[in-house]
């Protein structure tokens, strides 16, 4: 029946994106539904529309229409991207079949990535708080040329809320709470807000209890799955002279006892958690604008950014306490500077540095006598993993064509102290190119294709790890070479008053790429992996996404995406792709009032690496698939917002593929949100 009941979906989907596609051909106006305006493409203002790249958006708006109890969660469903969850603190988006160290994800424009970054699925992105998001841009099939390593499938970046300047001194505030029934969630966010001619501030601070995650149908509770969270940000602009802008932001996030769900259900362990891990970050950026007719402006910023991860692990009947300590310090900064050559071509060139410094340690303590032995912790203590770039990229408007051209050298400093190998040197480098052009066909449709290379260096996860992880230990490796990828890709974008979409086919072709290999032994009951170049391989697929509004207080949006990954090497499937999964949506609003479903649905993956098949997270067989049907209303008044979600109507029971927890089951959760304004 569940079978029957996902092909039928598949099939209204399809059937709908054919229809909206027919009537958008019918239209002869012209619509602002993809005028939006995205940077993260080309480090330039340009409206998405007209890009040769599948770039796809989620507004705040868009965000609030669904739980988006963390970042990760209020991904879900976007075009291209894919959310597993190895525990309810986690949360690692694949875009476009890859995840972790191979997907590169940003704040604000600055590098989240560092370099412990896992090759798999990690919790990372959690650590930015969702309510002081404001807009995430996920582009896809590029992004090793406009902002460096990791850039394997393209990148994410997450835009947070700036204060705004205003005429006259203005003060405001906002009280948001939310609550989800069976105590999975209670949030308190207070925010003070000013603005003024020259001087405009933002802050607040987020305080959250998730309690244990319930299951659909018969999993109920998933105990231990529950965490807190408090962070706390403040943005500042300042107008400093005659077109000059600065602008300081910090943030920090603390999770406190953060369970990794599975280890405890599958693995015998009476301890196995995150407490705490944090993250802390600052940055200060200065704009200059210009009104020569060569140079346009200079910008430059420098930012610190710590994360820190305190992991205690013990396992049933064992007197042995583990306790690891992983620190990754980053300084950054870079200039960009964008010049205008001629009418029709302009050009944004610059330089940028990062410098970690990794902090590890390990301490094993007998719970019985109280006494604890220094160990080799997870990576080489002190390592330091520094890399510098210069890149230049250039956006040329012939006529109808857009031309989108550019190229980037980084070149990386590696130093690792290893306590059986003594010191380690490495100074990969890496040359990426990428080349795009987009044809206005109407006003109605725009074509485009690119053709873009990217690279990921190898880090000090990759070369200095020892010790366990997930369900396999590690040993290090420090012979090994940049991954590699080359995207080819092409769509057509529409656009009409009604109407608006994009359809995408492309191939990621993938060499060099790092691989776990068995060496046959083994240690405390896990194989022994170490990590080599070895593996080719390419995914497939094609993406679409469209939004169609018959009435002005009424819309529906669609999203599916499907992917074909495969090892040329192994002859077997790549580890992890997602399944053919998408996204259904209705709205309605009328003046203060709105209502809206959102049905997320995935066929089964039944297509496994071996890999996959060892990982105990994934059922024999493969991952069944799920339909989840969720409800959700509002009303907004002068001074508050009121509104009222229906989580997973039909209590489906489902898992994400390689997830290491079952989704949340049928619930409700409210949100009101106070607005004072002066």
């Amino acid at each position: 029946m569940k079978n029957k009941r996902m092909k039928f979906l598949h099939i209204i989907c399809t059937v709908f994106l054919l229809s909206v596609g027919l009537q958008t051909y019918a239209q002869q106006d012209s619509t602002i539904l993809l005028e939006e305006v995205v940077v993260t493409a080309t480090k330039n203002l340009t409206r998405n529309k007209d890009l040769p790249y599948a770039i796809v958006t989620l507004s705040k708006a868009a965000s609030n229409n669904r739980l988006s109890r963390t970042l990760p969660e209020s991904l879900t469903g976007l075009p291209g991207v894919y959310i597993q969850k190895t525990n309810h603190g986690g949360g690692s988006p694949f875009v476009r079949g890859l995840t972790g160290n191979q997907t590169l994800l940003m704040v604000d424009g600055i590098r989240l990535n560092n370099s412990i970054f896992r090759f798999g699925p990690n919790q990372y992105l959690t650590l930015i708080d969702n309510l002081i998001v404001d807009k995430v841009e996920v582009v896809k099939g590029t992004g090793s040329v406009q902002f460096g390593s990791d850039a394997l499938s393209g990148v994410i970046n997450v835009i947070t809320k700036s204060p705004s300047f205003s005429d006259k001194n203005k003060w405001s505030g906002k009280l948001t709470s939310r609550f989800t029934g069976f105590g999975m969630e209670k949030t308190v966010r207070p925010e003070l807000s000013f603005s003024s001619r020259k001087f405009a501030f933002n802050a607040g601070v987020s305080n959250k209890k998730f309690g244990d995650l319930r299951g659909g149908d018969t999993t109920g509770f998933q105990t231990p799955s529950g965490y807190k969270e408090l962070s706390w940000d403040a943005k500042a602009k300042w107008l400093i002279g005659k077109d000059w802008n600065l602008t300081a932001s910090y943030q920090q996030l603390n999770q406190a006892n953060v369970p990794v769900y599975h280890k405890y259900i599958l693995e015998n362990f009476a301890i196995n958690n995150s407490d705490p891990l944090k993250r802390e970050f600052g940055n200060v950026s200065l704009k200059k604008s210009f009104k020569n007719s060569f140079l346009k402006d200079i910008s430059t910023y420098v930012a610190y950014q710590n994360i820190e991860e305190h992991r205690n692990s013990r396992k049933n009947g064992s007197n042995l306490l583990r306790l690891e300590d992983d620190r990754a310090a980053t300084f950054s900064g870079g200039i960009d500077i964008k010049t205008k050559q001629s009418n029709i071509w302009t050009a944004n060139t610059g330089f940028e540095f990062n410098a970690d410094r990794i902090y590890s340690k390990r301490v094993d303590k007998d719970i019985m006598s109280n006494v604890g032995t220094s160990k080799r912790g997870l990576y080489p203590d002190g390592s330091v993993y520094n890399n510098a770039a210069i890149y230049s990229l250039h956006h040329i408007q012939i006529n109808r064509f857009l031309i989108e051209a550019g190229g980037r050298y980084n070149s990386y400093s590696i130093g690792i102290t290893d306590t059986t190998l003594g010191k380690v040197k490495m100074n990969p480098s890496a040359l990426v190119f990428q080349t795009g052009i987009s044809y206005k066909l109407s006003n109605l449709f725009t074509l485009y294709s690119n053709i873009s290379s990217g690279y990921r260096a190898p880090n000090i996860d990759d070369m200095g790890t020892l010790g366990i992880v997930d369900f396999r230990y590690e040993v290090p490796a420090y012979d090994l070479q940049p991954e590699k990828s080359i995207n080819y890709e092409a769509g057509v974008k529409w656009s009409s008053k009604k109407s608006s979409g994009v359809i995408s086919v492309f191939n990621t072709s993938l060499s060099n790429l790092i691989t776990r290999i068995k060496t046959g032994a083994a240690m405390s009951g896990y194989d022994i992996y170490k990590k080599i170049n070895v593996e080719k391989g390419f995914i497939q697929g094609y993406e679409i996404q469209t939004a169609y509004t018959p009435t002005k207080n009424f819309n529906i949006n669609v999203g599916l995406t499907s992917l074909y990954g495969q090892s040329v090497t192994r002859n077997e499937p790549l580890r992890r792709i997602p399944p053919l999964n998408g996204q259904l949506g209705f709205q309605y609003f009328n003046g203060i009032f709105h209502v809206g479903f959102i049905g997320d649905f995935a066929s089964a993956q039944r297509r496994l690496a071996q890999g996959d098949k060892d990982d105990n997270r994934i059922k024999k067989g493969g991952t069944p698939g799920y339909n989840v049907f969720n409800f959700y209303s509002g009303v907004d008044l002068k001074f508050i917002t009121l509104k009222m979600y229906l989580n997973n109507i039909l209590n489906e029971d489902y898992r994400t593929h390689g997830s290491g927890i079952n989704g949340m089951g049928r619930s409700i959760s409210l949100t009101a949100v106070l607005n004072l304004g002066s």
